[in-house]
């Protein structure tokens, strides 16, 4: 299994940030996370999500119907810094 790159790391994070516009309290299902992605990248971007929530930045969000990710507070903090182009990726956060 390779590595998640850094790349897509911060596309995934700026992805939930766009799906949750940006709210703690919100929670969005994998498939819309994965509509944000190109049918060729889905399978990378499924393995790294659990990268993000290993980092503290993503939370699983447990329904009735399936299983929601959510931002956690540094994990907005993170998404808003690379939106405004404060920082280059999620290293530095």
């Amino acid at each position: 299994m390779a590595k998640c790159s850094i790349e897509t790391l911060n596309a995934i994070l700026v992805a939930v940030f766009d799906a949750t516009n940006g709210s703690l309290s919100a929670h969005v299902p994998l498939e819309a996370i994965l509509r944000r992605f190109p049918g060729h990248l889905r399978g990378d971007v499924r393995r790294c999500i659990k990268e993000l929530i290993k980092r503290g930045l993503l939370t699983l969000h447990p329904t009735r119907g399936s299983t929601t990710y959510q931002l956690t507070q540094r994990g907005l903090e993170c998404a808003t810094k690379l939106t405004k182009g404060e920082i280059s990726s999620i290293e530095e956060c």
